[in-house]
């Protein structure tokens, strides 16, 4: 199977075979971020052994996150997903970087960057199998509100630390940097969970999960009202 995480600016793509993983591979997803993301992807195949036509399962990182990544992300795994014919799963971004989490952490909050000074934050618990789940729904919110909610008993992480991670500096347990990233192998660990419970994606109806609309979109829609 093959894994693509393209929510941020620090990319990757994975191989696995029976739950093994034959190849990763980190990109920096600038402006050319098809450019950097299909020689990737036939680099991962290649050092695996693998062609296009070998996989069998595609799974995606669907956000939230970057809007320009995502959707270089999600397109690109729709495209191979119906050339070669097999399955699409897509996965909560969120839900990746949670699964970053040491393994005494038993709940986390992610919070990644929403702009305007809003963030997206995601709670997740771990359950007895030792698998992470999502409570309740992906929030936006002021990163002030956020912060004014923690306490001593949350533990948080996520991209969103890096802009905001001052406002929750002494309230609560910060993860360290290196588990705020989400990666491909963890996207695709929790796609083959996802398959298993025959949730996959129709390659013509999959969209990036945005949450809201981009700063441009709502410009357009301020100079060009009833449009």
């Amino acid at each position: 199977m093959l894994a693509i995480e393209t929510s941020g600016p620090l990319g990757s793509v994975a191989l696995l075979e029976a739950g093994r993983v034959l190849a990763e591979q980190s990109l920096e997803l600038g402006k050319k971020h098809a450019q950097s993301l299909i020689p990737t992807i036939q680099s991962v195949l290649a050092q695996g052994g693998k062609q296009a036509r070998d996989v069998r399962l595609v799974a995606v990182s669907i956000g939230p996150g970057s809007y320009t990544g995502l959707r270089v992300g999600v397109t690109c795994a729709k495209t191979l997903a119906y050339a070669v014919n097999c399955p699409l799963v897509a996965v909560d971004t969120l839900l990746a970087i949670a699964c970053n989490s040491p393994s005494k952490v038993s709940t986390v909050d992610v919070v990644a960057d929403a702009q305007r000074g809003d963030v997206f934050v995601g709670h997740y618990a771990r359950i007895a199998t030792g698998l992470w789940i999502r409570s309740g729904e992906i929030r936006a919110v002021k990163a002030e509100d956020w912060a004014g909610e923690l306490s001593d008993k949350h533990t948080v992480t996520g991209p969103g630390l890096e802009k905001y991670g001052g406002l929750a500096e002494g309230k609560c347990r910060k993860l360290p940097p290196q588990a705020w990233t989400p990666h491909a192998t963890w996207v695709a660990m929790l796609g083959i969970g996802l398959l298993a419970e025959g949730q996959t994606a129709d390659p013509r109806e999959i969209e990036p999960h945005y949450l809201r609309r981009s700063s441009a979109e709502v410009q357009w829609e301020r100079l060009h009202p009833g449009k």
